[in-house]
């Protein structure tokens, strides 16, 4: 187990009272989210979404009726569970919706493989978590200052997967016509304190298993800030901050949704269509 769900749900509890218009893109991406499934022509009878936190949640008008599910009890959660172990029968719900979570789950192949097994046939899941380079430039600093001052280093930011690992496990886990894309910010701050008390506010500090127990040394944490002031900012003397944001999307499949064409059983050949449009 790499992730302490545990920890999570403390942390995502802690969280709580912090309004969600001050959390870092949550209230632009549960309106994107939503947005996204509202642009799909399909209806959607009975949904369930995880992770929005406290974010009340701007339902489209496709979706009949939603549940909705986190890892700590809220007002604005039916359920208190999270996608490691769905309680949902096989073949119950029309749409799945994950919200910045799935970059904490232990085991992402299995998860999506139990959300693939919880919908229905042509039903959708979509979620948008962390990957890539995100804190790349946090991760870095952090490194550098303990094994500077401590001789070695203890691991303080996740691993977040790639896109095309992610895109690979949709299809693993057996999603038809999946599509994975992602949104690249970099984000300015004065100093790099505000960037911790955003990942704080946001409930995505440190739940590795393997983290330092006790807290962080002063004398690190000041020098890792030395680190990113000398080594990550701009002309104006602001740090800056790498956030990937992944975009998953997948379907159940269903025999009548549309296929691929054969290799071979086009009309023209590559060769004669690009001629044409020459």
């Amino acid at each position: 187990m790499i992730h302490n769900q545990k920890l999570k749900q403390f942390r995502r509890r802690r969280s709580e009272n912090v309004q969600p218009e001050s959390k870092l893109f949550f209230e632009e991406y549960s309106h994107e989210i939503f947005e996204r499934i509202s642009l799909i022509k399909n209806e959607f009878k009975n949904g369930m979404t995880f992770g929005f936190r406290n974010i009340k949640i701007p339902k489209s008008k496709n979706i009949q009726n939603i549940f909705h599910a986190d890892i700590y009890k809220s007002e604005t959660a039916n359920l208190i569970s999270d996608e490691e172990f769905l309680p949902i029968r096989g073949n119950s719900l029309d749409l799945i919706v994950s919200f910045f979570n799935i970059h904490f789950v232990n085991d992402i192949p299995g998860t999506l493989f139990q959300i693939n097994q919880s919908l229905r046939a042509n039903g959708l899941f979509i979620a948008c978590l962390f990957a890539g380079d995100t804190l790349k430039e946090l991760r870095y600093c952090l490194m550098s200052a303990e094994e500077e001052i401590l001789g070695g280093a203890s691991p303080k930011i996740s691993p977040f997967a790639d896109l095309n690992d992610l895109s690979n496990l949709l299809q693993r886990a057996n999603f038809t016509l999946p599509v994975a894309d992602i949104d690249r910010h970099k984000i300015v701050y004065k100093n790099p304190e505000k960037l911790f008390s955003d990942i704080r506010e946001m409930g995505e500090t440190n739940i590795l298993n393997e983290r330092q127990k006790n807290f962080s040394r002063k004398d690190v944490i000041n020098k890792a800030i030395e680190i990113y002031k000398k080594r990550f900012s701009d002309k104006d003397g602001k740090i800056y901050s790498t956030f990937e944001i992944a975009w998953l999307l997948g379907w159940k499949y269903d025999e009548n949704q549309p296929k691929p064409l054969a290799p071979g059983s086009g009309e023209k050949n590559l060769e004669e269509a690009i001629n044409e449009l020459s």
